[in-house]
């Protein structure tokens, strides 16, 4: 049967025409892809390399699942963000809203996006150069050779990114004052060998050893940060094993099993710190450091194991069952005998957790394919051991040890009402338990929060789409309702030394959205979509006591409520006489509506965070029938003042120019 989670979602690359030959050349990023989709957004600080979250109909953050080849990746953000994975390297790339799949495992809110890794040809060899604006350079290559006796293959990739990211942005805090963003360096490199094997009793058994490391300054915005930095690496150790027919006729077994081993360091012991002026004053303690109140020279060392066990049993054309399990579990042990010293007592303690996540799915599909249907139970544990420092009353230390059972349950369909028109639902009551920073921290800013509890929501979704061919190709309208009500928010706050997560209570949310794209010609594309989300705190009363929240009934700030996309590519074959060659010229065109800082108190406040209007171009040309790709792009044509959370300045007009190669 098909499966119906999937039906609810959607396949995205240049939004229902998503084969990989649309990302062959694209000089677009990841967050550039998603932010052209309905309800969509990448909240980023910077440029490349800096610190950014997914948004789905306003939830963010750890909130919305983020997989690769439907393997969590939510508490890896330390290593590997969204945009470092090349999209030369993606198959497709899909948008869950409402209910995520149980085959996917893990936790989310709302949403969830997957980037599905191309499978490759048995011989394969795939080379790219990307040179960017702020002296940025992004180089991949893939391998891939098999032995067809043997039932054998090899392959070998990776990826490497530079950056200086030293853009010039005006200040959000202090009047008149231009900053050369001159510390915020980032590189990181990954690459990975695998083996796979489809004669050895399994369908496919995969064996895979993966690296990645990166370091980043940091930059500072509100104040003028010149030495602090981190370091990151990880090592992955894994293996996955499909087999059909498993045990008994009609289950299929997908198995996967991983052990990770990481190491995350941040440096923070500079002797001086300064102004924007660079005149020199007295470090954030006797000892040094330029951010918190001591410095910092921390490593935290960590050791995962996870497995993930998906079985589907196909009880006849229309019934199916699906059961997924995936287990984690974390050791950290971390160190920072300067913080330790420089405070007079320890800060950090080594921690275990581990969380299990279990879905049982019922799918039906209709003899005549009109409606698919699926019903999911989830069961949630998580259990952590570890000792928080009290910061008050003497430092005392408390020792943790917690274990938590929850459930969640949800319903998605499809009901074909004919060939043209598709309605769908959906409904869930769903758990997110907390991901393994904000329960034990990360060795240094984050403290462990031992009394953490789960976010817990119900979201409903109604939708429509009408989907027509037409001689030039296919004309398609979306329309989509959605409501979601989330208790016990996690948010961050700080305490005398460091940060820690905390419960905010609860909220609501209300939206819809909608979207054309048609093939207007057999040559030309165009798509045009529009998002309103209306995010509300419902708190009666303020955190821990009975004091009635002004805030109620208010919009959420730093989160934008109005958005809206709209391009156009034209796309022609053999376009100026020469043979085996395609060109793609594009333009794509974001809004978002001005929105507030703080909570929206007043109509004369000024921290709010100013209308934006986007255009990026670009062209991509295939030549010698998709042997050399060769694609350029200009990012914010009209160089407007670009600002994402908080006011932090985006780049202004960037250019990128991309080479590749393949050779099957």
């Amino acid at each position: 049967p098909q499966r119906v989670a999937g039906a609810c979602g959607q396949f995205l690359h240049r939004p229902a025409r998503g084969s990989a030959t649309q990302l062959a050349g694209s000089v677009s990023d990841v967050s550039d892809i998603l932010n052209k989709t309905m309800g969509v957004t990448i909240r980023s600080q910077g440029g490349v390399g800096s610190a950014s979250r997914l948004s789905v109909r306003g939830l963010e953050g750890k909130r919305i699942g983020f997989f690769i080849d439907e393997a969590p990746m939510n508490d890896n953000s330390d290593f590997i963000d969204i945009n470092d994975i090349p999209v030369s390297m993606i198959e497709r790339i899909e948008i869950y809203k409402g209910v995520v799949p149980a085959k996917f495992g893990g936790s989310a809110m709302g949403g969830a996006v997957n980037i599905v890794i191309k499978e490759y040809p048995p011989r394969y060899f795939d080379a790219s150069y990307t040179l960017e604006s702020f002296n940025t350079h992004k180089g991949t290559l893939v391998l891939k050779r098999n032995l067809p006796e043997a039932g054998i293959e090899f392959g070998a990739g990776g990826f490497y990114t530079y950056s200086d990211n030293d853009y010039v942005m005006k200040s959000p805090y202090h009047e008149n004052l231009t900053i050369k963003r001159d510390h915020d360096q980032f590189n990181t490199c990954a690459g990975s060998i695998s083996m796979k094997a489809r004669k050895w009793y399994f369908d496919e058994l995969k064996f895979e050893l993966e690296g990645v490391m990166n370091n980043k300054q940091i930059q500072g915005v509100f104040t003028n940060i010149r030495q602090a930095h981190s370091k990151a690496i990880a090592g992955t150790v894994g293996t996955e094993m499909k087999k059909k027919d498993f045990l008994v006729e009609g289950l299929d077994m997908d198995f996967d099993l991983a052990y990770v081993v990481s190491q995350y360091k941040f440096i923070d012991t500079a002797m001086l710190r300064y102004n924007w002026d660079m005149e020199p004053y007295i470090p954030v303690h006797p000892m040094g450091g330029e951010t918190g109140i001591a410095p910092s020279n921390s490593t935290i060392f960590k050791n995962h194991v996870g497995t993930k066990l998906n079985l589907e049993y196909i009880l006849n054309p229309q019934h199916a069952l699906n059961l997924n399990v995936l287990q984690t579990y974390v050791h950290g042990h971390p160190l920072d005998s300067l913080r330790d010293v420089a405070l007079g007592y320890k800060t950090n303690y080594d921690s275990d957790m581990n969380t299990v996540v279990a879905g049982l799915s019922y799918d039906y599909k209709s003899p005549t394919d009109r409606l698919l249907n699926s019903l999911t139970a989830k069961y949630y544990f998580y259990s952590m051991e570890t000792t928080l420092r009290e910061y008050m009353a003497g430092h005392l230390e408390k020792p943790v040890d917690l274990k938590k059972h929850y459930w969640g349950i949800s319903d998605a369909l499809r009901y074909r009402i004919d060939e043209q028109l598709m309605g769908k639902l959906s409904a869930a009551y769903e758990v997110r338990t907390p991901t393994e920073t904000e329960l034990i921290g990360d060795g240094y800013l984050i403290a462990p929060a031992g009394d953490l509890l789960p976010e817990r929501g119900f979201n409903v979704n109604l939708g429509a789409i009408w989907d027509k061919q037409v001689p030039s190709g296919m004309f398609q309208i979306e329309v989509n309702l959605f409501g979601n009500y989330l208790k016990d928010m996690i948010r961050q706050t700080r305490n005398i030394v460091q940060t820690q997560y905390e419960n905010f209570g609860e909220m609501r949310s209300l939206g819809a959205e909608a979207e054309v794209k048609a093939d207007m010609l057999s040559w030309l594309y165009g798509y045009f979509n529009v998002t309103y989300q209306d995010l509300r705190d419902t708190r009666k009363y303020e955190p821990l006591s009975e004091v009635p929240n002004a805030t109620r009934g208010l919009r959420l700030p730093n989160i934008p409520f109005f958005m809206a996309n709209a391009g156009v590519e034209l796309h022609k074959e053999n376009l100026f006489g020469s043979k085996k060659t395609n060109t793609r010229l594009f333009a794509d065109l974001s809004f978002v509506e001005q929105y507030y800082y703080d909570f929206e108190l007043s109509v004369h406040q000024e921290r709010r965070i100013p209308r934006s209007l986007r255009l990026d171009m670009g062209v991509e040309c295939s030549l010698f029938d998709g042997a050399v790709i060769l694609s350029g792009k200009m990012g914010n044509v009209a160089n407007a003042k670009l600002f994402s959370e908080y006011n932090y300045p985006l780049p202004g007009r960037t250019f990128s120019l991309r080479m590749r190669y393949i050779l099957k």
